[in-house]
């Protein structure tokens, strides 16, 4: 039963895509995470500036991402386990502390005068394996605060936190950089980690544990695992996730590199770029809410597959900014509608106990598998240019789209939610 709703009235009753706003802990973790995520723009931006002003290598930039991601790859699977087995109230302020901690010990190094790249390093690694519990936890609390009949729509709702983020953030981030410098925009970030732990403890919803005890924690872990890879669909759905993240997901991490050596940009074009992402995201939820009551899940995701490719082979052909920001803008858009209509099926495929874990294997195909990509890339750009790397990823996201097309359609069906779901198919 979700607890703490109460009508919103307006927009929220009437639209059956702003349903979930009409719950009053539903907004307040949608409020809580776009403050903090808008703060974690700001320092993405200044942080990418600096670390390629310091070093002028596209693979040092590549190393933030691997750092950041390691902690996935190794304990991404694991981490539902701690999602599901642990209280995510007191699990979500926790992780929020560490990252906010991170920020101020990374600000106050750089306004001493003793900031160096290695410690970036660190502080990647500790914000990432903080972020392996973090990330299921946070949005498998979702489908706590929401009625079950309302899930389709408030999984793309949350998703928008992160990237009205994209938008508003880098703006900010470029300008801080441009304006204030480093160390502000650090400081920054470490406030607004307030909005999620503010948001932890104020929800109303039972967000303990509903695990029963008694099992070992790798027993845990493989039947989340087994459920995924069992599961026709699903397995899909995850090897789709995972040939993105290897093959497109490292230009993020180069767009510094990108902005400045490629298109010619300076701070605050950084953060034009980074926002023209943002508003391909946003348009892309924005579709994917409208769509949430339409059974075309499954084409959404394999027509955002190649609509990606086809957006990173452009990138990599333009030279000026205007033709890349709009490249930049159809990478935001299939990237997200992928991601997040993946993320939904995940989410009503899999039961209440094991949603935690199955998230964690999504989330693990995301980022833990990108590792592999990031810095692959970033090394391969330092030896046959940025232009180049993009090329080569943008032809291997098409060629895996084409093998998924050509392997069948097991997305055709999608079971109307989880209590009601059958066993599984398996393969």
């Amino acid at each position: 039963m979700v607890q703490g709703s109460n009508e919103a009235g307006g927009a929220a009753s009437s639209f059956p895509a702003l349903r979930a706003f009409a719950s009053r802990d539903f907004r307040l973790l949608w409020a809580g995470a776009f403050i903090s995520f808008v703060g974690s723009w700001v320092q993405n931006v200044a942080q990418g500036w600096l670390i390629y002003d310091l070093t002028r290598d596209p693979e040092k930039l590549a190393l933030v991402g691997l750092f950041q991601m390691l902690p996935v790859t190794l304990l991404g699977p694991f981490a539902g386990t701690f999602a599901d087995r642990f209280n995510k109230r007191y699990l979500l302020a926790g992780t929020q502390i560490v990252f906010a901690a991170n920020a101020a010990i990374l600000g106050s190094l750089y306004s001493w005068g003793t900031l160096q790249v290695w410690h970036i390093y660190v502080g990647a690694l500790c914000v990432g394996i903080a972020g392996t519990m973090e990330v299921p936890g946070r949005q498998s609390i979702v489908s706590r605060v929401v009625p079950p009949e309302d899930l389709s729509a408030a999984v793309p709702l949350n998703a928008m936190t992160f990237n009205f983020a994209r938008i508003v953030g880098p703006s900010i981030g470029g300008w801080l950089l441009a304006t204030w410098g480093v160390s502000v925009c650090y400081w920054l970030n470490a406030f607004t980690y307030l909005g999620l732990i503010g948001a932890a403890l104020a929800i109303r919803a039972d967000l303990s544990s509903r695990y029963a005890g008694g099992q070992p924690v790798l027993d845990l872990v493989l039947e989340g695992m087994r459920f995924t890879l069992r599961d026709r669909r699903l397995k899909t759905l995850f090897l789709m996730e995972c040939a993105i993240s290897v093959f497109a997901l490292f230009y993020l991490n180069l767009m510094p590199a990108i902005a400045r050596d490629v298109l010619g940009l300076g701070k605050q074009g950084l953060g034009t770029a980074m926002t023209m992402i943002g508003f391909g995201a946003i348009s892309a939820l924005i579709m994917v809410l409208l769509l949430s009551q339409k059974p075309i899940k499954g084409l959404l995701v394999k027509s955002s597959m190649i609509g990606l490719g086809l957006a990173l082979m452009g990138l990599s052909l333009c030279r000026s900014p205007g033709p890349a920001f709009i490249c930049l803008f159809f990478a935001g858009f299939f990237a997200i509608t992928q991601f997040n209509t993946t993320n939904t099926l995940f989410q009503l495929l899999s039961p209440d106990r094991l949603r935690g874990r199955v998230i964690a294997m999504h989330v693990w195909a995301l980022s833990g598998i990108g590792p592999v990509g990031i810095y692959g890339f970033g090394w391969l750009a330092k030896r046959i240019g940025l232009a180049e790397a993009l090329a080569t990823g943008a032809t291997l996201v098409l060629i895996s789209a084409a093998l998924a097309i050509w392997k069948g359609d097991p997305l055709r069906e999608v079971a109307p939610h989880p209590q009601h779901q059958a066993e599984p198919k398996t393969s």
